[in-house]
């Protein structure tokens, strides 16, 4: 199994015991947990690594839990995979949480590409929009890149609506090949 199907696996586990509005405060304790990975290569190893038993994992955690002071759903959630041996793939198993969890409440994030800067009259017709097109509430990230020449990108999930004008000149040229 890769990492993405274990992180697949781990985010429904949260989202169907934890309850929803808990869910980000875990999620929030999960980074915290991952960052200290990151800055400790020790803890790293012990917890990623092949070496240690799966007995001696769980000692050095319940060891490290109380000191971490995390929400017993956290401390549930950690145990669970850590014994697994599925550490390795808590960046991945962090980034589906948060999907699952904006999936159940409803929520997505817009990426918006525009060649210019999008002032807040428009962005907020735009965010009207996609609420409406993809019935979910919608937050808005913009960026600017003027390679556009015009127009702008959304990318929602792994759907991109592309209206940049370097796109319609792209299907236009495809049309012609024809």
């Amino acid at each position: 199994m890769n990492k993405n199907q274990i992180a697949k696996k781990y985010s429904r586990a949260l989202i169907s015991t934890v309850e929803l509005q808990k869910v980000p405060s875990v999620i929030e304790e999960l980074i915290a947990f991952s960052q200290m990975l990151d800055e400790n290569r020790q803890l790293r190893l012990l917890f990623a690594g092949m070496i240690f038993s799966d007995e001696e994992k769980g000692k050095a955690l319940g060891a490290l839990l109380p000191r971490l002071k995390l929400s017993s759903e956290t401390e549930k959630f950690l145990k669970l995979f850590v014994l697994q041996g599925h550490v390795a793939a808590i960046k991945e198993i962090i980034v589906a949480s948060v999907n699952a969890c904006n999936e159940k409440k409803k929520k997505a994030t817009a990426v918006v590409i525009s060649s210019v800067a999008l002032d807040r009259k428009y962005t907020d017709r735009l965010k009207g929009a996609l609420s409406v097109m993809t019935r979910k509430e919608i937050d808005i990230e913009t960026e600017v890149d003027p390679s556009l020449l015009g127009g702008f990108i959304v990318k929602i999930g792994s759907t991109i609506y592309d209206s940049s004008l370097i796109g319609q000149l792209r299907l236009l040229r495809a049309e012609l090949m024809k």
